[in-house]
């Protein structure tokens, strides 16, 4: 007999319910609709889940459907910016919580005939849900995918090339400076390896390459980057000294053992994650990030106060650690969606134990990816 295979989606961290009261770490289950969750796009306090039978918005523990003509949404905390027929309409998040798009949208811009977008990528531009909402994008540009930051903006070429322009204070561009940049500029560090994937966090950023590299540069403040930071350091030297009971000079040790701190990556970095498997996806939430494998394995990193990380802890972490709990489970993870202090994770459940093989829909090199690019609001 053939193996059920069960789609779900699961949070950890901070939660749609807990931004309206207790927050905790843990794992909460999305209930999923009649026709199946097929895409997550959260807010910092909201979610919008994209069904088979349409938009719904996930708040404080509702979940309320959006007019039936709303294909796309892409939301924050002060609007939504929805794909809407033949238009791309910017509506307040507070019209989005109640479910009623009555009146006329704080923003609207119609789109060709037939264009077929795919958020925050228009025709001729691209759409962030703040005002003013649309900027144009270069004619000669052609690009396949965009992510968008807190203050920057990465995009995928058509030749798998990358491109990072807005704020730069960060690093979070990958053009080796601090400066900002008007216009999209060719990340050149990246020349020759062609791309699949981008991700941009708070103020950092992250590719895939074809291959199932992963590439991350920007901020490293909680470890977000996956490379040593102080911060992390600190706040596990101070766990161990509480664990101790006493001063036990446990940054210290950490300092003079371990190596240099990483504040800030400028150029894009490879990351390599532990036994080196091919990633398949990436996303970053404010300060974390999440990658899932070519094997359906789950890893994250960054900053965890919120549970986020899916380790069961808030403990942040400047490493790439598999959440164990989804693998013992046997649980395949299929695509990640990083929230600004959450992380939304897809998995495939085979019935019966996990055998030493991943599901044929598990990723593989080439598959399409549903809601890993383009998917952070800017956020608090």
């Amino acid at each position: 007999a053939m193996a059920v295979q069960r789609r779900f989606w699961f949070v950890f961290g901070l939660s749609a319910e807990e931004a309206a009261g207790d927050a905790g770490p843990g794992r909460h289950r999305l209930e999923p609709s009649g026709d199946g969750i097929r895409r997550v796009r959260p807010a910092w306090s909201y979610a919008v889940l994209e069904t088979g039978s349409g938009l719904e918005v996930l708040s404080a523990g509702r979940r309320r459907s959006l007019p039936e003509d709303c294909e796309a949404a892409l939301p924050s905390e002060t609007h939504a910016v929805l794909l809407r027929g033949a238009a791309v309409e910017a509506w307040p998040r507070a019209a989005l919580l109640r479910g009623e798009l009555r009146g006329e949208p704080a923003w609207s811009r119609a789109l060709p005939p037939g264009s077929r977008p795919a958020l925050p990528l228009l025709p001729d531009g691209f759409v962030a849900p703040r005002p003013p909402f649309y900027a144009a994008l270069p004619g000669a540009l052609r690009l396949r995918a965009l992510a968008l930051g807190h203050e920057h903006v990465v995009g995928l070429g058509a030749a798998g090339e990358v491109y990072g322009w807005g704020g730069g204070r960060h690093g979070q561009l990958g053009h080796g400076s601090l400066e900002s940049e008007q216009q999209p500029r060719l990340v050149e560090a990246l020349g020759g390896v062609p791309m699949r994937a981008v991700a941009a966090g708070g103020w950092h950023s992250a590719c895939v390459s074809d291959g199932g590299d992963l590439y991350m540069w920007g901020w490293n403040e909680s470890g977000q980057l996956g490379l040593p930071s102080r911060t992390v350091a600190e706040e596990q030297a101070e766990d161990e000294d509480m664990g101790a009971g006493e001063d036990s000079g446990g940054l210290q040790q950490c300092w003079s053992l371990g190596p240099a701190f990483i504040s800030i990556q400028a150029f894009p970095a490879l990351l390599d994650l532990p036994l080196e498997p091919a990633v398949a996806a990436v996303s970053c939430g404010s300060r974390h990030t999440a990658a899932v494998t070519r094997g359906g394995e789950l890893y994250t990193w960054g900053w965890g106060k919120y549970g986020q990380l899916g380790h069961g802890d808030r403990a942040s972490c400047d490493h790439p650690r598999r959440v164990e709990q989804l693998w013992a489970e046997g649980l395949w993870a299929q695509e990640v969606v990083c929230g600004p202090w959450n992380t939304y994770v897809c998995v495939l459940q085979q019935g019966g134990a996990r055998g030493s093989h991943p599901p044929s829909t598990a990723l593989q090199a080439g598959t399409k990816l549903g809601s890993c690019q383009g998917e952070l609001s800017p956020h608090p």
